[in-house]
């Protein structure tokens, strides 16, 4: 791993008790997710990249069945929580990066999937193209990540974030490398009383180490005050206190076989 992704590691792990409790949008798309599957459906092999705690995971094994998991995460104290599902099921731990860990895997497999890991991804076309090779001629991806306007009130205010897609950009770089390409997306917006309760949120949720920085620097009295009142100002929730914005994207598509 190199040492963005060692940041990144060590801010999840520091928030492995706390993630599920708050990760309530993470939650809803793990369960929208996996209803795109037919309930029941087997599989072979299948590969879950970013596992995290395991949110993902759970909700997978009340929809299909599967012969062999590969479960994956850059933390293996993180993905032990994960692997708690899948007691009862036979299956591999890959630990580290996944575009690392994808060069290492010679089974094809019949599913790939992930949820709110792509967006952490330095370079997720890359990634995307990759992943494709490693599909069973009938094998397909599932994968959600986050757009443009993820955290976005956050963002414009500190100029610290993630690098965000737009869905045009997936769908249209998906066509070029799959078949059967369905990209959808929606916006969910949070209510917080403060900044210190969205900040608690974030950190709670892993999201405190940054590609350029992380939201450590808001540690100060005079600057948490100065972002409140410019953050209250320009992104009142309409029913008290002040909103954050998740921008899901959910992608959906099957491998391309060349005829």
């Amino acid at each position: 791993m190199n040492k963005a992704q060692q940041g990144i590691a060590r801010s999840f792990a520091r928030a492995v008790s706390s993630y599920d409790r708050y990760a309530l949008v993470q939650n809803q798309i793990a369960q929208h997710l996996v209803a795109y599957l037919p309930q029941g459906k087997k599989y072979n092999h299948i590969l879950e990249f970013g596992c995290g705690t395991g949110l993902l995971t759970k909700a997978l094994t009340a929809r299909i069945e599967v012969e062999h998991w590969l479960l994956n995460d850059l933390n293996a104290t993180i993905l032990e929580k994960a692997e708690q599902y899948l007691e009862h099921q036979t299956h591999t731990k890959l630990i580290g990066d996944i575009s690392e860990v994808l060069s290492r895997i010679t089974t094809p497999l019949d599913l790939i999937t992930s949820a709110s890991a792509l967006q952490w991804i330095e370079d997720p076309f890359l990634l995307l193209s990759q992943a494709q090779k490693h599909l069973t001629p009938q094998g397909a991806l599932l994968i959600s990540t986050f757009g443009e306007r993820n955290l976005h009130e956050l963002r414009t205010l500190t100029g610290r974030g993630l690098r965000y897609f737009p869905a045009s950009e997936y769908r249209e770089f998906c066509a070029e490398y799959f078949s059967d390409v369905k990209v959808e997306e929606e916006e969910v917006v949070l209510q917080f009383p403060s900044l210190t309760d969205l900040l608690h949120h974030l950190r709670a949720t892993g999201v405190t180490h940054l590609p350029n920085d992380n939201i450590s620097y808001l540690c100060g009295r005079t600057q948490l005050a100065q972002l409140e009142k410019e953050y209250t100002m320009k992104y009142p929730h309409p029913q008290g206190g002040i909103s954050l914005t998740y921008h899901p994207i959910y992608i959906r598509c099957s491998k391309r076989v060349s005829k």
